[in-house]
């Protein structure tokens, strides 16, 4: 009867150690197609991070052609002051609002005038695409002023006026660039 015990406990113990081979087997498996996934992936993080870098040379490029093409083009952000080196603006902030599916984009624009004299500025927006193509436009009004000017035109000495008021676009693009056209009246 022992020796019966010790045959099935070796059957038994036989069998176990079988079913650990196995599973040792599958596991070795799977942990070798784990570390060939990681490699795969870290060779795809790679190839991501050159291509990212090859991008941002190449839209660098670009953006530098399309300056040179056009002069005075200034990349457009959202929402961020962009200080103009001009005698009458002070900044412009542009911004991205929404409506429904539609985008609008508005611009709030600073002038001032420094000088002894009255200065009637004019001024114009003008939006580009990527590509330098023109897509919108805006001229600034007296009646986009954000004060009471009591229909005065001209911006008296030491005066700071803003202006707000939506860009019309003459083609559903997205703008990357904008021209600011000041000049007197």
């Amino acid at each position: 009867m022992v020796r019966r015990y010790k045959i099935y406990l070796g059957i038994i113990s036989l069998i176990f150690l079988i079913i650990l081979f196995f599973m040792w087997l599958d596991s070795s498996k799977d942990s070798s197609e784990h570390h060939q996934a990681i490699l795969d992936l870290r060779k795809q993080e790679a190839v991501a991070k050159n291509l990212a870098t090859e991008l941002e040379t190449v839209k660098g490029e670009r953006d530098i052609l399309v300056q040179q093409r056009i002069p005075g083009l200034v990349p457009l952000r959202y929402d961020e002051t962009i200080n103009i080196d001009n005698k009458y603006v002070r900044n412009i902030i542009f911004t991205l609002a929404k409506s429904g599916k539609k985008n609008i984009y508005e611009y709030r624009l600073v002038l001032h005038n420094n000088t002894l004299m009255v200065a009637r500025p004019k001024a114009e927006i003008i939006l580009f695409n990527d590509t330098g193509i023109q897509i919108g436009m805006a001229q600034i009004e007296q009646s986009d002023a954000t004060t009471e000017i009591d229909g005065r035109a001209g911006l008296d000495p030491g005066e700071v006026r803003s202006y707000t008021a939506a860009i019309d676009l003459i083609r559903d693009e997205e703008p990357s660039y904008f021209l600011l056209i000041i000049s007197e009246a």
